[in-house]
């Protein structure tokens, strides 16, 4: 290795760290702040207390962690299926089909991606409560899906742009239908923008805490956004318990870590335009 090659990789992994030392430092606050006991200035585990039993902050009663766990990873992996249930044929319908209204319901589709969301939430409620639907999972997973789901149609749209429709071709004339050459041939050379669009989609539900707290009154039904979020905004908004709440934002922090590290290679590979390698 020439000494140019290795003084590059070393300044480059110079200014990674020197970016990553606000995390850092953050990471390390969030610790100490949730084992240090500022009445006897000792070090206490007592702030995780949630991680094997309920407990009541200021009136209001906290389950245990682990069904709030459970209930996340449910949360995020539905609204993932759905997401690309409906986002991945919708994109290649616009960007491989032609049909009445294609550019309207494009301009259409660019729109309601772009409205704020949060100017919707009075009306979704109201549709909610007429539907019965209020505090029930169902409707934060239909909610969180139909804002996520325009963009990702469109980002999706563009990796379908990215295929060479010579694929296709090539598949129709030995014999395949179009969904047979769509599961076959086309998605399996897209696999890293579905997997990206996939991880968006569950990173985007781990991180939803204001349908959660709008639209979930039951404790039990809680993902862990909105577990945190509950335990910060207590009725009288005032923050009583700054161990208690560092512990469990460092146990909300810990599973991103952990994820970005297992998905980071994926997210590696997806290139601007579209598909990689076609």
């Amino acid at each position: 290795m020439s000494l140019w090659k290795f003084s590059k990789r070393n300044m480059i992994h110079f200014f990674m760290v020197l970016l990553m030392l606000p995390i850092i430092f953050m990471i390390i606050w969030l610790f100490v702040s949730s084992v240090y006991n500022y009445n006897s200035g000792r070090l206490s585990w007592e702030n995780w207390q949630f991680l094997r039993r309920s407990f009541v902050l200021e009136g209001i009663s906290f389950p245990m962690i682990w069904p709030i766990v459970m209930n996340t990873v449910v949360f995020g992996l539905l609204i993932t299926v759905i997401d690309l249930l409906v986002a991945v044929p919708a994109a290649y319908a616009f960007s491989r089909l032609n049909f009445v209204g294609k550019g309207f319901a494009l301009k259409f589709l660019f729109i309601m991606g772009s409205f704020p969301g949060i100017t919707l939430l009075i009306t979704s409620f109201f549709i909610m409560m007429y539907l019965g639907l209020l505090n029930t999972v169902f409707a934060v997973v239909v909610l969180s899906a139909a804002g996520m789901i325009p963009w990702h149609v469109y980002i999706l749209k563009g990796f379908f742009d990215e295929v060479s429709w010579d694929l296709e071709f090539s598949g129709m004339i030995d014999g395949c239908s179009r969904f047979k050459c769509l599961y076959q041939i086309i998605l399996p050379n897209m696999l890293s923008g579905i997997s990206a669009i996939a991880i968006y989609a569950f990173m985007g539900a781990y991180g939803e805490w204001l349908l959660i707290k709008l639209f979930i009154f039951d404790s039990t039904k809680l993902t862990l956004a909105g577990y945190l979020a509950k335990l910060i905004f207590t009725d009288d908004d005032k923050v009583t318990n700054i161990g208690l709440i560092t512990a469990i934002g460092l146990f909300y922090t810990i599973p991103i870590g952990i994820f970005y590290l297992f998905t980071q290679r994926t997210m590696m590979k997806v290139t601007i335009g579209g598909s990689k390698g076609v």
